[in-house]
């Protein structure tokens, strides 16, 4: 792990995720990113936290994994679970506008499907100080 680089691991569960905010709000802040690129990066996080309480552990226990990075102009944030996993089919026929909204802000999105669980991992092109 890099001097730029922190990785949290949190109970997944709807009351950690004003936590996980918090720490990457703060984490941007502290890096010099800007405000709308912090908003932005905040939304993706929300989304993909969301989708792990929701959708990955169903509400029930399990760790979120988060990892972000700044280097230069790029953030590269990575959201991991070790839940049921997304259904391909699912993801191909409802696509949920979180899914869409986080995929658009991001310059590089690419979710992973892992023998238990999902791996996001997320780029974005900073516009700005």
């Amino acid at each position: 792990m890099g001097l730029n680089e922190i990785k949290v691991i949190v109970s997944s569960s709807l009351e950690n995720l004003s936590i996980i905010r918090d720490i990457v709000r703060i984490y941007l802040e502290k890096q010099s990113v800007g405000t709308k690129d912090i908003v932005h990066l905040l939304a993706v996080v929300d989304e993909l936290t969301t989708n792990v309480v929701e959708h990955g552990y169903q509400y029930k226990d399990g760790d979120i994994v988060l990892e972000i990075q700044k280097s230069n102009d790029i953030v590269r944030l990575i959201v991991e679970d070790n839940g049921i996993g997304f259904d391909e089919n699912k993801l191909l026929n409802k696509r949920g506008l979180g899914l869409s909204i986080a995929r658009a802000i991001a310059d590089d999105f690419v979710i992973e499907k892992k023998i238990n669980g999902t791996l996001f991992k997320v780029e974005k092109k900073l516009k700005g100080a």
